[in-house]
Formats: C-alpha cells, sequence, structure tokens
C-alpha cells in the first residue's frame, strides 16, 4: 500500500494542498467521516453562538472579529458567519449528507466503543431540521 501511494504522491501533491497515507483501504472514508463530524458539530454550536449572541445584546459580527482573534479562529467561521447573520443559508453541503455521515461517525464510534455524545446531539439537531 505504501509503494502504491508514492507512486501517486506527484498527483496527489497537484490535486490538494497536502496528502496523507492513512493505511488501509477504508481509512481515508473513516478520516472522511471524523472530519464532518467535527465539523457539523462544530457549526451547531457556531449556530447557537451567534444566535445567544444576537438575543443577549451583542453585535454578531462583533463576535466574529472575536472569534477570529482566538484560538477557534477558522476559515469556515469566517466564511459563513457573516451570511449566517444576514439570514442567508445557502447550501455549500445538503443537510441530508450532513446528517448522514454524522449518523455514520456515530456508527464508527459504537463499533470503537467511543462515546461521543457531543456529535450525538448534534446529529439530533441536523435531524431535526433535515426532517422539516
Amino acid at each position: 500500500m505504501q509503494a502504491l501511494y508514492e507512486e501517486a504522491i506527484l498527483a496527489f501533491n497537484v490535486l490538494g494542498k497536502k496528502s496523507f497515507f492513512l493505511g488501509q483501504v477504508g481509512n481515508g472514508a473513516k478520516m472522511k467521516l471524523v472530519v464532518n463530524m467535527i465539523m457539523g458539530s462544530m457549526m451547531n454550536a457556531f449556530s447557537e453562538g451567534l444566535v445567544l449572541a444576537g438575543n443577549s445584546g451583542l453585535d454578531p459580527h462583533t463576535l466574529l472579529d472575536v472569534l477570529d482573534l482566538g484560538a477557534i479562529a477558522n476559515p469556515m467561521f469566517k466564511l459563513k458567519g457573516p451570511t449566517m447573520i444576514q439570514s442567508s443559508y445557502s447550501p455549500a453541503f445538503p443537510l441530508k449528507h450532513q446528517q448522514k455521515d454524522m449518523r455514520l461517525a456515530l456508527a464508527l464510534g459504537d463499533e470503537n466503543a467511543v462515546s461521543m455524545p457531543v456529535a450525538a446531539a448534534a446529529n439530533e439537531v441536523i435531524l431535526f431540521f433535515h426532517l422539516l
């Protein structure tokens, strides 16, 4: 497997920012589920934070500035925040696919005896809005 990866590394480097050898076949899919699970959980907390800021008299734009200066600064908040504040929710990733990935990540957690209460709660929120 490693030898095949080494043969393809030049092509991978053209296609993306960085490539990783993750071992056996299927580990790339697992990594994608973990990343999407983290992103889904983060977006839930971020959405709640924007609403809490606004409803408690804080300027949500200032919240974005504060977040951008701290340890949790990330491109997703910077990209999505301003449009979310304006109630513009153009989809970049369909909710049904996010919920599927959350469900599959939770199943992966069960297979590996990893309790994920935050991801489970985020999945319930995503499922609720998907079913609306």
